[in-house]
């Protein structure tokens, strides 16, 4: 959930794992609820982080005073040093996204890096539209990793779930706001696409251990699996028989790094097959972009040997290139389970199968 001073200050609702909470804006407003919205957000056990609504546009002096201005009430309020704290780049309200591409860039830029020399982890939170045409994607993930915090909804009012047949596919996303009325509760719903955890509070990070190194190699999927969870509990993850999550399908839970489809998300729970579930919190779901619109942008591994590009998506074309088993191509889309590889070869399309080349989430 993300939460302002229009919601209440009891911060509990179902099937929330995290509470991100706005702190201020500009550097003379702060929240009069947060400090109750924080208190009761850790009182019932859920992540908190916060926010600050952005007045800055392009200045970068602007967005560091306000920046600033938020980690000091953030340290104040008992947000966790090590937690999540957002620049919230919006359109109106006091903020303005039409000062250039690279002028707002520098300004994110430059609030990220307060908030991350303070020890907390930076996000950037805007709508997908604001986030593709009035900033730099490229430059604040090449800078700041996993860190975007996109809002795009599949309809205007009430959602439960979030359904990725509409996710927003983008570089960098961590966190997917897919409703701004969860439940019917008034309340912004999120998702996370990473494993949100508290860090170390402090701005340099610590080398990761075994067993989160091998998360970060994403896991490879069919052109037309939707989406995958992959197991990011460093002692597993137990399968349950419903979406309550109140009974056990086998004894042995199933290894972390394990990759599953997705077929839906119930409560919290993740749905992997027949009467089989996943607790959430255990795994990473990846969304396959590929899966839902053909021009999407994306890599695909090769799979198999003997594998060639090809001169038509058909299933006779003829054979202009060998493609090697485990090589990477860039590709720009589908026709239908070919993929359209991005680099012309004389000038012309050549596609690869699909069943052939997966794609790397």
């Amino acid at each position: 959930m993300d939460v302002a001073s229009y919601q209440p200050t009891t911060v509990s609702y179902t099937g929330a794992k995290f509470a991100i909470i706005k702190l201020t804006q500009g550097t003379d407003y702060l929240n009069p609820k947060a400090d109750q919205q924080i208190k009761s957000a850790k009182a019932h056990g859920l992540l908190v982080g916060g926010y600050f609504y952005a007045n800055h546009g392009n200045s970068v002096s602007k967005a560091r005073s306000e920046a600033k201005y938020a980690v000091a009430k953030a340290k104040a309020l008992g947000i966790p040093e090590g937690s999540y704290l957002a620049d919230d780049f919006e359109q109106g309200s006091g903020n303005s996204v039409n000062g250039g591409v690279q002028a707002n860039t520098d300004a994110i830029l430059a609030a990220m890096q307060e908030i991350k020399s303070a020890g907390y982890q930076p996000l950037i939170y805007s709508g997908a539209f604001v986030l593709r045409n009035h900033m730099s994607i490229t430059r604040i993930v090449k800078s700041f990793g996993t860190c975007l915090w996109v809002a795009s909804y599949k309809v205007s009012g009430r959602q439960d779930y979030a359904d990725f047949n509409y996710f927003p596919s983008m570089d960098g996303v961590a966190i997917w706001q897919f409703t701004d009325n969860y439940r019917g509760l008034g309340v912004d719903g999120n998702i996370c696409l990473i494993d949100l955890k508290i860090g170390s509070g402090s701005s340099q990070p610590k080398p990761a251990n075994k067993a989160v190194e091998s998360l970060s190699q994403h896991p490879v999927v069919k052109w037309d699996i939707g989406a995958v969870a992959v197991v990011s509990n460093a002692k597993g993850a137990y399968v349950y028989t419903s979406s309550k999550l109140d009974k056990r399908e086998l004894s042995k839970p199933k290894p972390c790094g394990s990759v599953w489809q997705v077929f839906g998300l119930e409560s919290g729970a993740v749905k992997v097959g027949k009467n089989q579930y996943f607790d959430g919190r255990a795994v990473y779901v990846k969304a396959n972009p590929i899966a839902y619109n053909d021009a999407k942008h994306g890599i695909a591994k090769i799979v198999m040997p003997h594998t060639h590009a090809l001169d038509a998506p058909k299933a006779d074309a003829g054979k202009v290139y060998s493609l090697a088993l485990n090589s990477k191509v860039e590709i720009q889309g589908r026709v239908g389970r070919f993929l359209k590889i991005k680099d012309l070869h004389k000038g012309k399309q050549v596609y690869v199968t699909g069943n052939r080349a997966y794609i790397v989430l």
